[in-house]
């Protein structure tokens, strides 16, 4: 009766033939990956060959693997392939949690998903506290489908998942395109388009340089949701591994972990993935109570998940993809982009031949014989594709008024008000006469215009030429290029980690005292800094900073960061600050024994 039970549980998995369903696996595979190459925008020509025969190949494949009774064997290729993905994709967002929150608050903004459905305008103040749920429950359905730990609650949570997710990628699609219609036809779009859904956090543009398009999202979403079917019609069949079976599906699993953490250029992943299925083996076989394995299992990888991002959320992330990581120069990612080489092509309709011809724009002595051609339309052919700057949004300015004595003081910001003051200052003269008090800039004061009889002076001071048009300094250039530069960031005024700010007081002063300077990044108005000035006591000068790129450089609210010429030497977080005598001889005065 064991030896019957053994023997078609062996058939079960493997089903009639091995070899032939490997073979019509890794083809059902190849249809997918053809599918999805052929509705790529790079794929011009044997586009539609490649979606003719992927699914004419799909098709075939799974008659065959249900004819061979291969379909469990399917489920097992897929569980490996979306376990480890699912693992690695949880891990990258969990690493940055804070940039995954900011992406779904993108999605929440009135102009964004709740344009459409207001009722995710109600999810906009939880973003981080959706964003670390969806991380650890991404590596939770990573682990349980490996090791097949209550499969049909997995398997239904991956379908729910990712009917959400593939839906939320299409919609994301469609605005982009509606977006770029509208744009074409000069129709006003009132809409925001998120542009990366963040699937992968930052990792895969600071790893190959760009992130999935909204189309490839949706592609990438909709080739994960086939394989979780594949899991899902199969989930009756699948149990909790045995130790044979976890000899073979952990190492499966462990080589796509491997592949996407040689993508993303962090091998983290591995060994995190490495501890979650071990430990969750040794917590399988602990006795609580009367908790089922599966359960004990799920509750060890939920822990350590979220202890994770427990610690990226409150501090800074482990492997930093942005483009001010420690040891990047700003001004080198301020100017590693491309720019793109195109041309525009006109298009006339030809009143002889009834067919459209193209021209160059310098080709106008052909086109513009008006008894011949008649203009249709104007496109853009690209000839070099463009990349943009890794950093293109770093530009810090600060208005005249706002600046301190002791930074007037400053010999660069000096040169900058002597180079520019005089553009927007005038000595100013107050003159009286019976019409009451006239404002007039000196130099055009003239006896013979204001005669004394008239006006009598009553006083003179220096003003604005236009009181609307006020002097802001630009200070990028200062703040890339000093020696060294303390650079605190402030994303949200009213959100500051309170706690933090006698540390960031002591390493105001420390720099006060060395003349080093020491700015303050943030996006708040003139009123709400100096409220926060007031209230904590803190005598910094603020510099106007774009709010999202000010998100981008340090994670925490408040960060600090050391510059030299323009180099991230070191950055920290308000929950690990340090003093500023230690900041100093490590990387200021080296010289020091």
């Amino acid at each position: 009766m064991n030896e019957m039970r053994i023997r078609n549980s062996k058939l079960d998995i493997i089903g009639r033939s091995l070899i032939l369903n490997i073979v019509a696996i890794a083809l059902n595979i190849t249809a997918v990956v053809l599918i999805a190459k052929g509705f790529h925008a790079s794929t011009e020509g044997g586009a539609f060959i490649m979606k003719l025969s992927g699914f004419a190949l799909i098709a075939i494949t799974l008659f065959t693997l249900a004819i061979l009774k291969g379909m469990l064997l399917f489920s097992y290729v897929a569980r490996a392939l979306v376990g480890g993905l699912f693992i690695v994709s949880g891990l990258v967002k969990a690493n940055d949690p804070w940039g995954f929150a900011f992406k779904l608050e993108e999605y929440f903004e009135p102009a964004g998903l709740a344009y459409d459905f207001p009722f995710f305008a109600n999810f906009h103040d939880y973003a981080i506290y959706i964003s670390v749920f969806v991380c650890v429950v991404e590596i939770v359905l990573g682990a349980a489908v490996i090791l097949g730990g209550k499969i049909k609650l997995a398997s239904w949570s991956l379908i729910i998942m990712m009917i959400f997710f593939t839906w939320l990628t299409w919609y994301t699609y469609s605005c982009n395109i509606q977006q770029e219609l509208a744009g074409a036809t000069g129709v006003e779009f009132g809409r925001q388009c998120v542009t990366d859904c963040g699937c992968f956090g930052d990792a895969l543009r600071g790893s190959v340089g760009r992130s999935l398009t909204p189309l490839e999202s949706f592609w990438k979403d909709l080739v994960l949701f086939y394989l979780c079917i594949i899991i899902f019609v199969n989930q009756w069949k699948i149990k909790l591994n045995t130790v044979k079976e976890n000899w073979i599906m952990v190492p499966a699993s462990i080589i796509v972990v491997i592949f996407f953490s040689w993508v993303f250029g962090w091998m983290f992943p591995i060994f995190f993935t490495l501890i979650a299925l071990l430990g969750a083996f040794v917590m399988a076989n602990l006795n609580i109570g009367k908790i089922g394995k599966a359960w004990k299992m799920a509750m060890f990888v939920t822990f350590i998940s979220f202890l994770f991002s427990l610690y990226t959320v409150n501090y800074l992330p482990i492997k930093d993809y942005r483009p001010y990581a420690i040891g990047n120069d700003i001004n080198e990612k301020m100017k590693d982009g491309v720019n793109e080489i195109a041309e525009f092509v006109l298009l006339y309709d030809n009143k002889v031949t009834g067919g459209v011809d193209t021209f160059a724009l310098d080709q106008w002595e052909v086109y513009g014989d008006t008894n011949t051609y008649v203009y249709k339309d104007r496109t853009k052919k690209v000839i070099v594709p463009g990349t943009p700057h890794s950093i293109q949004d770093f530009s810090a300015a600060i208005g005249y008024e706002q600046l301190s004595d002791e930074d007037k003081l400053n010999p660069y910001i000096d040169s900058v008000i002597q180079s520019d003051y005089m553009n927007y200052y005038e000595d100013k003269l107050l003159l009286a006469s019976e019409y009451g008090v006239d404002t007039i800039p000196l130099i055009e004061y003239d006896t013979l215009y204001y005669p004394d009889s008239t006006y009598t002076k009553k006083g003179n001071y220096t003003g604005l030429i236009d009181p609307a048009t006020k002097f802001s300094l630009d200070l990028t250039q200062y703040l890339i290029s000093a020696d060294n530069m303390f650079l605190m960031t402030i994303r949200d005024l009213k959100l500051v980690n309170e706690g933090s700010m006698p540390a960031f007081k002591s390493i105001l002063e420390g720099a006060k005292e060395n003349n080093i300077p020491f700015f303050v990044l943030c996006p708040s108005g003139e009123e709400e800094v100096e409220a926060f000035k007031q209230k904590h006591d803190f005598d910094a000068t603020f510099l106007a900073f774009d709010g999202v790129e000010v998100k981008i450089i340090v994670r925490s609210n408040p960060g600090l960061v050391l510059l030299k010429k323009g180099v991230i030497m070191d950055k920290w977080p308000s929950r690990s600050v340090e003093d500023f005598e230690d900041i100093y001889s490590e990387y200021i005065n080296t010289k020091q024994d």
